[in-house]
């Protein structure tokens, strides 16, 4: 068992009204609500977990969809080992956008990142095409995935998916490095940064890039 424990950043991105607050809120809290505000720049929550005996912690920055933050993305996006890339499947729009926001987020994180496409909202009726984002999955090296954060479907195994990942990057990294080299986890200094929200006013639509 890892007794020091390993802290991994996540960060969610994706359009506006994609449900990105919502999967965090479900994964963290195991509650749904629909969020009556647009995020400011990001809010953030931890989850920590157990996977195959190791201690995981969670930095799960929520980042915001509105055009108006695109200056404040490279800061939330800094030291991210895992973004979560989502879209509303019945809006397609959506989904053409996420390529442009994963084109943003490449100029700030590694290049191995962990990446995991996901289409939201999958409980609604839609008659989008989810071979497609199998397609760009494959495509950049990712994992796709289904998921309703108001159901839960496909919700907890998104996130294992992507924890696993994050945990084999880590003990591959472990096994390569010399022992006196090998990184220790430190939390992100962003972590003391209150989880803000924009007055409950209707959000206009937009990419988080």
């Amino acid at each position: 068992m890892d007794e020091v424990g390993i802290d991994r950043k996540l960060v969610i991105v994706g359009c506006t009204d994609t449900g990105k607050t919502s999967l965090t809120i479900r994964y963290c809290q195991n509650n749904f609500n629909t969020p009556t505000a647009a995020t400011i720049g990001a809010s953030f929550l931890q989850k920590r977990i157990m996977l195959d005996k190791h201690k995981m912690t969670l930095q799960i920055w929520d980042t915001a969809g509105q055009e108006r933050f695109r200056s404040m993305a490279p800061m939330y996006y800094r030291n991210a080992k895992a973004a979560i890339l989502v879209f509303d499947v019945t809006k397609e729009d959506t989904f053409a956008k996420v390529k442009e926001c994963l084109n943003e987020l490449r100029k700030h994180v590694d290049d191995d990142i962990v990446l995991a496409v996901v289409g939201n909202k999958c409980d609604l009726a839609t008659s989008f095409d989810f071979g497609l984002t199998e397609a760009f999955a494959r495509e950049i090296g990712a994992t796709a995935h289904r998921t309703s954060a108001r159901s839960g479907q496909g919700v907890t195994d998104m996130f294992e998916t992507v924890s696993r990942a994050l945990l084999k990057k880590h003990l591959e990294s472990e096994r390569l490095a010399p022992s006196a080299n090998r990184p220790v986890s430190t939390p992100d200094p962003l972590l003391r940064l209150e989880q803000k929200t924009t007055p409950p006013a209707k959000p206009s639509g937009g990419c988080c890039k």
